[in-house]
């Protein structure tokens, strides 16, 4: 499992990075089946970039940027939540800032 959770961590970097660059069609063509082979296996992975955050969720461990307040959102996610049939297998790793 240790190396479906490493596929799943760059899969997202690369998704990331290909979402900067120009022309990329063919490359998200390329990731998307990857991903399908992933999720017949029962494996996902999600990047809740823009959510809300509050100290609650079990999902992600944030690193807080700046001070606190009651609108924080996630404004960078640098490992994405990863699961196996459903279950948290990896808790996401992401940055919170406050929205004002």
């Amino acid at each position: 499992m240790k190396q479906l959770i490493e596929i799943a961590n760059q899969l997202h970097v690369l998704e990331k990075k290909i979402a900067k660059a120009p022309d990329t069609a063919q490359c998200i063509r390329h990731i998307q089946r990857i991903k399908k082979s992933l999720e017949e296996m029962e494996f996902t992975y999600y990047s809740p970039q823009g959510e809300k955050y509050t100290d609650s969720r079990t999902d992600v461990e944030a690193n807080l940027m700046g001070e606190c307040s009651d609108n924080m959102r996630i404004t960078e996610v640098i490992k994405p939540i990863v699961m196996q049939n459903n279950k948290i297998v990896q808790v996401g790793v992401v940055i919170v800032e406050a929205i004002v």
